[in-house]
C-alpha cells in the first residue's frame, strides 16, 4: 500500500477553503487557522517477552535524511490507517509489513489513548505497546509496502538491557520507548 495514499472518506467538506491539496492531505483554512487534514496513524513497539527484546526499525527516512544527511534512523513500527481500517486492523497490517510479525487472531490488543500529532494537523496517533509471548505471533518475511524507503529499511530486535542507550530519531519513538520503560518498570 502506498504511504499517504488517500484521505479517509468524510474528510473533505465542501465548505472547506482548500489552500493546497496533495497526496498526503489537504491544507485548509478553518476558523482563521491553517489546518492540515491528514491520515490517522498507528505506532507500536512489540515486546518479545521470552526473548527479552523489543522490535524497532532501522529505517531509511527521506524526510530525516533531507534535514540531517543521515541515511538511517531508529524509529518505531508505524504507518497510516488506510481507508476503512480500524487502528487495530492497521496495527496488524503494519506489524506484518514492517516487522514480519503475524499476530494470533485471538490476541487481545490493548488500546492506549490516541493523541493528536500537533496543533496544525487533524491526524491522530494511535500508540500500542504489544507484549508478545511466543504463542502470540508467527514470524514471516516483512514484505513492506513497496516503497523505496521500506525496501531500504528493516526491523531489528534489541535486547531490553540496551533500552536506555537507544537514540530515537523522532519524538514519537522516544514517547513509545518511555511507555515501554513504564510498562517494564525500568
Amino acid at each position: 500500500m502506498k504511504k499517504f495514499s488517500k484521505i479517509r472518506p468524510g474528510n473533505k467538506d465542501p465548505k472547506d477553503e482548500v489552500l493546497y491539496s496533495g497526496a498526503g492531505g489537504d491544507l485548509i483554512k478553518y476558523d482563521d487557522w491553517n489546518v492540515f487534514k491528514n491520515k490517522d496513524c498507528i505506532i507500536c513497539i512489540p515486546i518479545l517477552i521470552e526473548l527479552n527484546q523489543i522490535i524497532l526499525r532501522w529505517e531509511y527516512v527521506p524526510t530525516y535524511k533531507y534535514v540531517d544527511g543521515t541515511e538511517y534512523h531508529i524509529t518505531s513500527v508505524a504507518g497510516g490507517i488506510e481507508r476503512g481500517e480500524s487502528p487495530k486492523e492497521a496495527l496488524i497490517r503494519e506489524l506484518e509489513e514492517e516487522a514480519g510479525l503475524v499476530i494470533r487472531p485471538d490476541y487481545e490488543i490493548e488500546d492506549m489513548r490516541p493523541l493528536f500529532s500537533n496543533k496544525g494537523q487533524t491526524g491522530k496517533l494511535y500508540p500500542f505497546i504489544l507484549p508478545l509471548n511466543e504463542r502470540d505471533y508467527q514470524e514471516v518475511i516483512a514484505k513492506g509496502d513497496g516503497s523505496k524507503a521500506e525496501k531500504l529499511s528493516k526491523s531489528v530486535k534489541i535486547d531490553i538491557k540496551k533500552l536506555n542507550s537507544i537514540v530515537a530519531a523522532d519524538i514519537y519513538t522516544e514517547y513509545m520507548l518511555m511507555k515501554v520503560r513504564e510498562y517494564l518498570n525500568l
